[in-house]
């Protein structure tokens, strides 16, 4: 009897460890904008230039040493105040510049976005200052976007 239990140990212990997969590490992403510095200043008029073009043109934006040149994939009225717009990048590897603009109530505009690729572990966020001043932030991808 002792036998049957100490075999019926291992068979379990063999079947569990067979079965029993480990963490398996993933290769970091590549670095796209490495040469780019962390905050970009981004001018008003710039963005404002995604929301007067139409889907399918191509548009140039400048933001300070970043040139991004797209087509507008998509631009869509969601609400009466709420205006969003995607660009997909020529230049950068298919990058996605997505930009929202949304009108205040005080008639205001209020900007946001990001400049992300799902292939590579950084990208950009849209963020205004306490002086009302727009600019691109890096940030790393691999901590907002999960692998499929």
């Amino acid at each position: 009897m002792k036998i049957v239990c100490k075999l019926l140990a291992i068979f379990t212990l063999v079947v569990s460890s067979y079965t029993t997969k480990a963490q398996v590490a993933t290769p970091s992403k590549p670095q796209l904008f490495s040469r780019f510095s962390n905050k970009l200043p981004t001018p008003v008029t710039e963005l404002g230039k995604a929301f007067e073009a139409k889907v399918g043109s191509r548009i140039e934006i400048a933001f300070s040493n970043l040139d991004f040149t797209g087509i507008i994939t998509s631009s869509v009225k969601r609400y009466d105040n709420l205006y969003s717009v995607v660009i997909k990048s020529t230049s950068l590897d298919n990058a996605l510049l997505s930009i929202s603009k949304r009108i205040n109530d005080d008639k205001t505009i209020t900007y946001v976005g990001r400049l992300i690729n799902q292939d590579y572990a950084d990208g950009y966020e849209l963020v205004k200052d306490n002086e009302g001043n727009y600019a691109l932030n890096k940030i790393q991808t691999n901590d907002l976007l999960q692998d499929q």
